[in-house]
């Protein structure tokens, strides 16, 4: 179980990583036509902030479990994505995009923090 839970976490924070870099180097024409409709009502400094936010919370799921500090910061990090999964289902549906990758990460997010709870 333990291997599984790290590859949940490796692709998690790979996929948040490179959401979150995207969000902080290109700008908002860019990422609306590089398929992130869900960008469409949020301002440019906003999709600064939740790029920095995602990287951060990638981090967060890796470091603090290899590093044997504060683990308990990765579960804390897994929630906090699940969360932000849970604002974008929210906003796909607004804007009728398809929510199924949102609603598989926000599955993953909550696996790994049940796993680190646990």
């Amino acid at each position: 179980m333990e291997i599984a839970i790290w590859i949940f976490k490796g692709l998690l924070a790979a996929l948040f990583i490179f959401s979150g870099l995207n969000k902080l180097i290109f700008p908002k024409p860019k990422l609306l036509d590089k398929g992130m409709k869900g960008l469409l009502n949020i301002e440019e400094h906003q999709i600064k902030i939740i790029g920095i936010l995602e990287v951060l919370g990638a981090m967060g799921l890796i470091l603090p479990s290899l590093l044997h500090i504060y683990p308990i910061l990765t579960g804390i990090s897994a929630l906090c994505l699940g969360l932000t999964m849970i604002v974008a289902i929210r906003i796909h549906l607004q804007l009728k995009l398809p929510i199924l990758p949102n609603i598989i990460i926000l599955t993953l997010c909550i696996l790994v923090t049940y796993w680190t709870f646990m």
